[in-house]
């Protein structure tokens, strides 16, 4: 179970983001929806420690994610909006390289976790391709491969 407690953010800019979210999301898959401004992109950059809050604590099963983000990112599947790659390089090449910064080391395990996820995504064809020369919905089913990647569970998105 995912726990949000208090989670508080406020820009540098005055703008207050989040105040005092309090959220508990069970296992399971789920969608975050509001209106432009609501603070949906803040409150999963928080969850996904890629800022931090001014205040409250994010509790995933028995992992403190502020204390330990590294942890979290190893098992977290998060697809922002938008999201870029390496200019001139394949969905094979990032995506292994990807998989190392997620802490997937063996490079036989690598290997056979991006070739299934290439197919799994329908891009086994345009692998070696550069992704930069993509339709708009095959970069999103990119992005939806690197966030499997360390075949997160449906409570870690």
């Amino acid at each position: 179970m995912l726990h949000l407690q208090g989670l508080t953010k406020t820009y540098s800019n005055g703008v207050c983001a989040l105040n005092q979210v309090n959220l508990k999301v069970p296992t399971g898959m789920f969608g975050l929806l509001g209106p432009n401004g609501a603070g949906k992109s803040s409150l999963m950059r928080t969850i996904a420690t890629l800022q931090v809050p001014d205040a409250g604590s994010i509790q995933l099963n028995d992992l403190d994610v502020l204390a330990d983000p590294m942890a979290l990112r190893r098992q977290l599947g998060y697809l922002p909006q938008e999201f870029g790659a390496y200019p001139r390089t394949s969905p094979k090449v990032m995506l292994d390289h990807l998989a190392v910064l997620k802490g997937i080391r063996a490079k036989g395990e690598r290997t056979q976790i991006v070739e299934q996820l290439l197919v799994q995504t329908n891009l086994w064809d345009v692998r070696g391709k550069n992704i930069d020369t993509f339709s708009g919905g095959m970069k999103q089913r990119f992005g939806i491969a690197q966030a499997l990647l360390g075949t997160p569970q449906a409570h870690h998105c």
